[in-house]
């Protein structure tokens, strides 16, 4: 295996990163205080303690948004949850979502859908956003995207734009609906109008690729730039693309690299390791293997493809890092176990070679024929090659592995949506 195999391969996703459908996605958190002001902390303790369920729930909001009190997610789940018991709609949401993401108590995904279930079904739509999103990725109950599109759908009936930027994702792909770009677009372009900030980057993101309306860089560059204006940090990564690759701008790298910061710096995973991607290359900022390393490393920890891959190079290459085979595989892996055609034919390299892995034949055709599948076309000819040297029980075992075959979803960067309502 070559080092031009390596690099030509990440090198080719870099430059349609942001430009694939897949991209389209929410990819936000955003929270929704229930507005109770420092001036009113003290007149809702009194209530709270005689077993008011709003003052309860309201003291609990107190507690998790720091309003008049220090933050205290543990107080805050105790109050939540006597307001929950007699009913309240509200504090069962909250109390769910703590449960949902281990706030203040230990997570327990069980616990978290009984809970927005019951405010569910008392109609709550922030409630019906959130258990449509544990249906949508499969956290504590199967995924059922037909479950989750009906809940979407309740509470966009209710005016919720979030669920409508969601239920748009949808649409875009065809999951649980029929697939219909052009309904996405339109809900999209709904949401977006109501300023809501990841339906403003998806927004810009079908008008920059051409899903459900015609392509259009001076939209897309428009909705980008709205959503900045609200502080969305994905958006800035986007504009980026847009001046690495001149899309309705002159092309200008270092303009590139400045947005890509700007996310990159925010935890977007993808822009972590575009900017990466740009050390690497010295395209915009200075060449530098250590800081192409930082910033792959950062985006693999969040299980991000390119990270996962790029840091797979660096060890693979020894650039930036000590070279370490085992540590090249390990992170090629996690890539390739995800679908990354990239990552799977670097993977197969491995294997085929005995690189930080034991040499098998079989695995690292079963890696071939998924990069090849997935539609790299590169694959074909480590294909054809590799078939040369293998049995006939080699090559049957390895079919029969790539048939078997199902790629694994963190619900990384690639997940339909990352927003939850709060």
């Amino acid at each position: 295996m070559g080092r031009y195999q390596f690099i030509s391969a990440l090198v080719l996703l870099f430059v349609g990163a942001l430009s694939e459908g897949s991209a389209i996605r929410a990819i936000a958190q955003e929270t929704n205080q229930d507005s109770t002001n420092e001036a009113a902390a003290l007149p809702v303790s009194p209530k709270a303690n005689t077993g008011d369920s709003q003052a309860q729930r309201d003291l609990g909001d107190m507690y998790a948004n720091a309003h008049g009190v220090a933050t205290d997610y543990a107080a805050a789940v105790k109050r939540w949850n006597r307001a929950a018991e007699q009913g309240d709609a509200g504090a069962q949401n909250q109390l769910a979502y703590s449960y949902a993401y281990g706030l203040g108590i230990e997570q327990d995904y069980s616990l978290a859908i009984h809970w927005y279930r019951e405010a569910a079904a008392k109609g709550l739509a922030e409630a019906e956003y959130n258990l449509a999103f544990m249906y949508e990725h499969g956290r504590g109950l199967p995924r059922d995207y037909a479950q989750a599109a009906d809940l979407y759908r309740k509470a966009v009936d209710q005016g919720l734009t979030p669920a409508e930027n969601n239920l748009a994702m949808l649409y875009l792909h065809g999951w649980g609906v029929p697939k219909d770009p052009e309904m996405a677009f339109r809900m999209l372009y709904h949401a977006a109008g109501e300023g809501q900030a990841s339906a403003q980057y998806n927004l810009g993101m079908a008008y920059l690729i051409g899903q459900g309306v015609q392509r259009d860089y001076n939209q897309a560059l428009l909705w980008f730039q709205k959503s900045t204006s609200q502080g969305f940090s994905p958006s800035y990564a986007a504009i980026g693309y847009m001046y690495q690759e001149g899309k309705g701008v002159i092309s200008n790298y270092e303009e590139a690299a400045k947005m890509y910061r700007i996310a990159a710096e925010d935890g977007v995973p993808r822009a972590q390791s575009l900017l990466a991607m740009l050390y690497l290359g010295g395209k915009g900022v200075p060449q530098d293997f250590a800081q192409a390393a930082k910033w792959f490393s950062r985006a693999a920890q969040q299980g991000e493809l390119l990270g996962e891959s790029g840091l797979g190079l660096l060890y693979f290459e020894g650039r930036g890092l000590h070279r370490d085979y085992r540590k090249a595989a390990e992170w090629s892996s996690k890539a390739a176990e995800q679908g990354f055609s990239v990552a799977e034919m670097n993977l197969g390299s491995l294997f085929e070679h005995g690189m930080g892995v034991s040499l098998d034949y079989s695995e690292a055709y079963k890696w071939y024929q998924l990069a090849a599948a997935h539609g790299y076309a590169p694959a074909n000819n480590a294909m054809r090659s590799l078939a040369q040297i293998m049995t006939q029980k080699q090559l049957q075992e390895a079919q029969a592995r790539a048939s078997s075959f199902m790629p694994r979803d963190d619900g990384g960067v690639f997940s339909s949506t990352e927003f939850d309502w709060r």
